[in-house]
């Protein structure tokens, strides 16, 4: 499985996932009113402060194999988070 980390399909499939995430939290908190966490990914926000357009801007695919790999793991970090 190794060999998958940072593959470009591994890392569009992530961030399928975190955007359908997020819908569906945003159509639960639309009902039943928000929740103060913290993120566990970045302590010092809430997790409905966590910027997911800003962080998708800032990790995706590109050219070089090890920002890939990191970012493969920040995208999967915030489907835990």
């Amino acid at each position: 499985m190794a060999h998958l980390l940072g593959s470009k399909a591994c890392i569009d499939s992530l961030r399928a996932d975190i955007d359908d995430l997020q819908n569906v939290i945003h159509e639960i908190i639309a009902k039943t009113g928000s929740v103060k966490c913290h993120s566990w990914k970045f302590p010092d926000k809430l997790a409905t402060d966590v910027d997911i357009k800003e962080l998708f801007n800032r990790y995706r695919y590109g050219k070089n194999e090890v920002d890939n790999q990191v970012t493969h793991i920040i995208l999967f970090e915030l489907i835990i988070d």
